[in-house]
């Protein structure tokens, strides 16, 4: 008897004790754990904590200098009690101070009293702008702190491994910015642009047009046809790429072409033992360049390649204001090479046509890190000027920066994901921390950093805004975490990236499916069982209300502005269908067909969806769910087009889907008339039982009275008016 009651009170003890470990809550102050944080002077520390904590006294946080004395902070604490701002006094932290230390103290605990677990200081440096690497030395000391960090942060099991959920979220102006823009360009015709998110600031994308030539990334090759008359429609000129080569996007500036693609084994492929040989040399090859050929294309019949421009990596993102091209790339490096050679040169290198075949290392002065980022790529920032194609391209390279791009005509926002070790769920934890560049056009300067509890879905989720950023995110598990449910937030930031209005906790459980600014009003939908789409008042950036909300089945990928009273949501439809056999206590959420929802805001707090349309069943798609370049629009006649690939569900069978057609569908969208379909243009057999991917649209666009659909292998064109077949051309 004696030994069993021992074994229980263990069992309750060790019970106890996991209970206290799991109530207590740990902070994550997102230092590096380092003798000394070298920071930004302007550096907001975000405390995140596992458990609420209770009302914090003045005193409970606070920041010292190196003499003792307390620093002028301000701090604010999220609506949910789990995340704590530490805000830099208002001129930012006195860089002429050796140190500060940040206390966290007893003082801070759990809604049910218990202290606080972890790190209760952090000591710190402060620098007034981004640290330059200036050596060789200095970099391989980056890198192997960076070993290290990743080997100490590798999962370790126990038995308070809570697990690891694979949940998470995935590149303007005001209403009339966002749409699709047309102009009148060197052709007499009126044509269609890119729809790009910000006036003025145009995207790369797989086809541009001049109103007279349609220029086309297809099938590995640059295709320049003809399109005007369509009597006359033929290929000019076609550029094939060798298979390293894989190009991806285009620019069109007057007599200039821009093609932007990836290349990989650059100049290496053909040399035997070239990767022993370099790894012998000190050096690393080539895997991946980031290349960008520029072409005069005053005759189209013979494109001339001016020049040819690398940036060792993955190409990220391109913009073009006015006659200057913003170019970025992400280069990996293999600093894990420092654990078998101590002399590994790891910058990344340059190529130009115009000075030097062989790969050029970026000079030290030019690379500069991210203080405290735990990323361990470079980002590579470069400007190109069109007018004048020989001028001198100066690339900025940064250590551990972002990936997802926001971009206005003055400033370039990069955002990056931070997890944080793996003994927290690293979804739940992860923030966002942001970097803004001043773009005055070949010069790129950074001008501020700042951090946001959550993460983004992409481009859309950022914008600027009369000086201000502002920016959407989702913070926690949208599935299966009970104890740490997702929400919804907006943050608005000053031009110093300065915190200074927020929204937060929004619709508890479910992530942000998509968001658009319009103005000074942000528009955000949400989904885990049904669509609410929220109606947020920004116009007194500092604070910042939910106007109205909106609960309808499906959800938008993405929200299209109609004018600045309504808006297009183009998404799926959804039903709920209970699994008997699941012990699963909530509905399956089915994805339906494809929905597009005419929204009606301008009774800002009763938002009404005014029409919808189902396209097909379950399978359906189309690529403007991943792309909104994928639009087409025709403002003057409120016609808009996607690609689509129907599906229609099997009768009796919940999963089983039969193919319909592929093409493309064209509607008329408009306030007085709702959504109302004007073509089907089909691009398949009515036998064929599958998809073809050489005959799948990939945009539309428009020439005169002319409309054309492009796949990789063909090219259609239609008439506006009735949507007539005018004729069709092999580019293969």
């Amino acid at each position: 008897m004696k030994k069993r009651w021992i074994g229980a009170g263990g069992l309750l003890l060790i019970t106890a004790l996991v209970f206290i470990y799991f109530k207590q809550p740990a902070v994550e102050t997102g230092a590096q754990s380092n003798d000394r944080n070298i920071v930004l002077s302007d550096k907001t520390w975000n405390l995140e904590f596992s458990q609420p904590i209770k009302k914090l006294s003045k005193d409970a946080i606070y920041v010292k200098n190196q003499n003792g004395e307390k620093v002028p902070v301000n701090i604010t604490i999220s609506d949910d009690r789990k995340s704590v701002l530490i805000h830099p006094p208002e001129e930012g932290y006195s860089t002429e101070t050796e140190s500060f230390t940040l206390h966290i103290s007893s003082a801070v605990k759990s809604s049910l009293g218990l202290p606080v677990r972890g790190d209760k200081t952090v000591e710190f440096a402060v620098v007034p702008t981004l640290p330059e690497v200036k050596s060789q030395k200095d970099l391989q000391q980056y890198f192997k702190y960076a070993i290290k960090r990743e080997k100490e942060n590798r999962p370790k099991f126990s038995i308070f491994d809570r697990g690891v959920s694979e949940d998470s979220a995935d590149d303007s102006g005001s209403a009339a910015e966002g749409a699709m823009e047309t102009e009148q360009a060197s052709s007499s015709n009126e044509h269609s642009m890119t729809n790009n998110q910000v006036q003025g600031v145009d995207e790369a994308d797989i086809v541009k047009t001049d109103g007279t030539y349609i220029y086309q990334i297809a099938s590995q090759q640059l295709v320049i046809t003809k399109a005007e008359p369509v009597s006359d429609m033929e290929v000019v000129s076609s550029i094939p790429y060798e298979n390293t080569f894989s190009p991806q996007h285009l620019f069109l500036q007057d007599d200039k072409l821009v093609v932007i693609g990836n290349s990989w084994n650059d100049g290496y492929q053909d040399r035997p033992h070239a990767e022993k040989n370099f790894v012998e040399a000190n050096l690393m090859p080539m895997h991946s360049v980031m290349k960008t050929h520029i072409y005069d294309i005053s005759d189209k019949t013979k494109p001339e390649l001016l020049r040819e421009f690398g940036m060792e990596g993955n190409y990220v993102a391109a913009r073009k204001v006015g006659s200057y091209v913003y170019l970025a790339a992400s280069h990996h490096p293999d600093y894990w090479m420092l654990e078998e050679k101590d002399d590994v040169e790891l910058r990344p290198r340059i190529t130009d046509s115009l000075n030097s075949e062989s790969p050029a290392f970026l000079e030290y002065k030019d690379i500069k890190y991210m203080p405290q980022s735990t990323e361990t790529n470079f980002t590579l920032l470069s400007a190109i000027n069109l007018d004048e194609v020989t001028s001198d391209i100066l690339v900025e390279s940064y250590l551990g920066s972002g990936h997802q791009i926001y971009m206005s005509k003055e400033n370039l926002y990069m955002a990056l994901s931070r997890y944080y070790p793996a003994g927290e769920n690293p979804m739940a934890s992860a923030d966002t921390e942001v970097y803004k560049f001043s773009i005055d056009e070949s010069s790129i300067e950074f001008s501020g950093m700042a951090n946001v509890r959550g993460t983004i879905l992409n481009q859309f989720s950022m914008d600027e805004h009369e000086g201000n950023f502002r920016i959407a995110t989702t913070k926690g598990n949208t599935w299966g975490d009970d104890r740490n449910p997702s929400t919804n937030n907006l943050y608005i930031l000053d031009e110093n990236l300065k915190h200074i209005g927020k929204v937060e906790d929004l619709a508890k459980g479910e992530r942000i499916y998509s968001v658009r600014f319009m103005g000074d009003k942000a528009y955000m939908v949400t989904f885990k069982q049904v669509d609410p789409l929220f109606v947020i008042d920004t116009s007194d950036p500092y604070s910042p209300e939910v106007l109205g909300e909106l609960k309808i089945p499906g959800f938008s990928n993405y929200l299209h502005p109609l004018d600045e009273n309504h808006l297009i949501g183009f998404g799926y439809d959804t039903k709920l269908v209970k699994d008997d056999k699941s012990s699963n206590t909530e509905p399956l959420v089915l994805t339906g067909g494809m929905k597009i929802s005419l929204f009606d805001v301008s009774d800002f707090h009763n938002p009404k969806e005014k029409d919808t349309e189902i396209i097909g069943g379950r399978g359906t798609h189309s690529y403007l769910m991943e792309d909104h370049k994928a639009l087409f629009q025709h403002r003057e006649k409120s016609l808009f087009g996607f690609p689509v690939s129907v599906y229609q569900d099997k009768e009796g069978s919940m999963y089983e889907q039969i193919f319909d057609y592929q093409g493309s569908l064209v509607y008329e969208i408009t306030p007085e008339n709702g959504i109302i379909r004007k073509a089907q243009i089909t691009n398949s057999e009515e036998d064929e039982i599958y998809e073809h991917w050489e005959h799948q649209v990939q945009r539309m666009l428009y020439i005169g009275e002319n409309l054309y659909t492009l796949s990789p292998d063909q090219i259609h064109a239609y008439k506006l008016n009735d949507f007539t077949k005018m004729g069709e051309l092999e580019i293969q």
